[in-house]
């Protein structure tokens, strides 16, 4: 295991304690502390946060849906939606071939899911968040469910079943 390097402590004998951090944390990666806090700013508001872990339990999501599951009305909802664009935390996707084409559909990212995981695994322990959910479906993308079903199965996936080793 590499060790890690020495920390350089330049930055806090001039006393810039937020350039440290920054070469601590980040140190020339493609993250900075300044979308980091942007992150968790977004993730500050229980509307939002709770978007997120939805789009954590079904992957994507129509807006439709998120509409019909958070009680927000447009507006708002586009609002929460819009910081959490900005914070790369979802982002917008195309309408799933056998999906309504005219309605806008969401997904989390790579960084959301981490904010998730890392949360679960906090609150939980462990590695709880790998077990935790199987991933829902939007009941209007899954075995041709109407969008007026209000009830969720499990989405079909690419990945191997819980339990079963991919020989791959």
């Amino acid at each position: 295991m590499a060790r890690p390097s020495e920390p350089d402590f330049s930055a806090l004998e001039s006393g810039n304690v937020t350039d440290y951090v920054e070469q601590r944390l980040f140190g020339g990666t493609i993250d900075s502390l300044a979308a980091h806090i942007d992150r968790k700013r977004a993730l500050a508001d229980p509307t939002r946060y709770s978007i997120l872990y939805l789009l954590y339990e079904y992957g994507q999501i129509s807006r439709k849906r998120l509409v019909s599951e958070t009680g927000r009305d447009g507006n708002d909802l586009q609002y929460h939606l819009r910081d959490l664009l900005d914070a790369n935390l979802i982002a917008t996707v195309p309408a799933p071939d056998d999906a309504d084409g005219r309605r806008t559909y969401y997904r989390i990212t790579t960084l959301g899911k981490q904010e998730i995981a890392s949360d679960i695994e906090h609150v939980l322990g462990g590695r709880a968040h790998e077990d935790r959910f199987e991933l829902l479906g939007d009941p209007e993308l899954v075995d041709g469910l109407s969008g007026d079903v209000d009830r969720r199965r499990p989405g079909s996936t690419s990945s191997p079943a819980r339990g079963e080793v991919n020989e791959d």
